[in-house]
């Protein structure tokens, strides 16, 4: 039979060809096939991996469509295909990419593990390099594979449980850049076994410890760490999430400081491959203009401290940001400031709040605090900071949780996700409610819109990909 080559644009576009010729295709006129830097080549193009999934951050409770934003949407861009997931995604629709349509986050995603797979498949056996270097190259791979399928999987499978996660469904797995099987969906479990054996060897590969400037969207053995960390912190493996957050900040701990940046203007901020607290850069696509503002709860909002540099800073009224389209309400806004993207990828800042919340759950109330204590400083102007306290553990964890929330916001999915694994604690478990217009829709903790729908024009090219209920 002959074998279906899937060069991995979504999950599906199969193609009947030879499986001898894809490496000429990315490389023709340049570089001799099999030879080591054909690979370090496929690698260069890092603007194809600095990518995540973008919908993710209109999903949770920090957003909000106020009637004035909702009305405005269903006046102008209520019929166009173009911006239909934005609001369907803030609906928790069945359905978020229109019928016929394809997934265009996922198929970039899906692309971008196509060229790793190649990578890691074949760099080994390469040609005119030595094997630290070819171990190096197969290492940078693997890590931005772990990164694909840690977002596809919290996206469209359901948050890692131990007793669950060998028969939840988490997404198509593919290793090799050719399949000859059917596109079915493999295990939450599996899916995580690979993400930690890529990052685990990845580690000991030889990575450069850190990667920055112009060369932050390359893997990093920080980077590496990181990605371990958050793994770990969303199977709920804390010693374990622990001790690689303290392994990337062994290697890259340096915070900015807001205080030196509160006067600067619109697009004077440091651009991400300035930015010394982003380990590895995953930009997400910004929404900082109408329709697509990413509109702040009101529960958000009044988390913050008005002193609060990141309220003053990262978020501004959406009548100014909509040029009066959009009066109510103030939105996210960072993009404004640095002229580039979201960042999802792992940074300085989420590996304080990684370690400050497994400190937490292990009882170290005061370590809990100094940890936290470290990112607040850096977010304050001297004269209005003060010190979070806690009163035992259980205490510190729910300021560490409420610190992460407003740390990370708007950054590529992590109060989705977090939502997600933390209803699983009756502790943290929340109703959530989004209106729009006149409708209003509820997600109960683990209901089964935390999974994301795969567009329907996936399953004329997989009939058994398993849809979300």
């Amino acid at each position: 039979m002959m074998k279906k080559y899937l060069i991995y644009i979504g999950i599906l576009s199969a193609l009947f060809t030879s499986c001898d010729n894809y490496v000429d295709i990315q490389t023709e006129g340049k570089l001799i096939p099999k030879e080591m830097a054909n690979y370090r080549y496929l690698l260069q193009g890092a603007s194809k991996f600095n990518i995540t999934y973008s919908l993710v951050d209109v999903a949770s409770d920090d957003i909000v469509m106020r009637d004035d934003h909702a009305a405005y949407f269903d006046k102008y861009y209520g019929s166009s295909l173009y911006y239909r997931p934005f609001v369907q995604t803030y609906k928790w629709a069945d359905e978020i990419i229109p019928v016929g349509e394809t997934d265009s986050d996922m198929n970039a995603l899906y692309s971008a593990l196509y060229t790793c797979n190649i990578v890691i498949s074949e760099v080994m056996s390469s040609t005119n390099g030595t094997d630290a270097e070819r171990l190096a190259i197969k290492g940078e791979a693997q890590v931005h594979r772990a990164f694909i399928y840690l977002t596809l999987v919290n996206t469209f499978g359901k948050a890692y449980d131990p007793a669950t996660s060998g028969t939840d469904l988490g997404v198509p797995m593919f290793t090799t850049p050719t399949v000859d099987q059917n596109i079915t969906r493999a295990t939450v479990k599996q899916i995580y076994d690979l993400i930690e054996k890529d990052l685990t060897e990845a580690i000991a590969s030889g990575l450069k410890p850190v990667n920055s400037g112009r060369n932050v969207g390359f893997s990093s053995k920080a980077s590496a760490y990181g990605l371990l960390a958050r793994t770990y912190l969303y199977m709920g493996k804390y010693p374990e999430a622990q001790q690689n957050a303290e392994a990337a900040l062994a290697l890259q701990n340096k915070l900015l400081n807001l205080e030196d940046y509160a006067s600067l203007g619109d697009y004077s901020w440091p651009k991400t491959y300035q930015d010394s607290e982003i380990i590895l850069s995953k930009q997400s696509n910004s929404y900082m203009y109408s329709p697509l503002v990413l509109s702040l709860s009101d529960e958000l909002l009044n988390s913050f401290d008005p002193n609060d540099l990141r309220y003053q800073l990262y978020t501004r009224s959406l009548n100014t940001m909509t040029w009066g389209s959009i009066p109510q309400g103030r939105a996210y806004c960072k993009e404004l400031l640095t002229g580039d993207g979201r960042n999802a990828g792992p940074t300085v800042p989420e590996m304080y709040m990684i370690k400050a919340e497994c400190e937490a759950r292990a009882g170290s109330t005061a370590a809990a605090m100094t940890t936290i204590n470290t990112v607040r400083k850096s977010r304050f102007k001297a004269a209005d900071y003060t010190d979070l306290t806690a009163v035992d553990a259980n205490d510190a964890l729910v300021k560490v949780l409420a610190e992460r929330r407003r740390e990370l916001m708007c950054r590529g999915g992590f109060r989705w996700f977090d939502l997600k694994r933390l209803n699983k604690d009756s502790r943290f478990a929340k109703t959530i409610t989004h209106k729009y217009l006149t409708e209003t829709f509820t997600l109960e903790p683990n209901g089964n819109r935390y999974q994301f729908p795969f567009a329907e024009s996936y399953f004329d090219y997989a009939p058994d990909l398993q849809q979300n209920n």
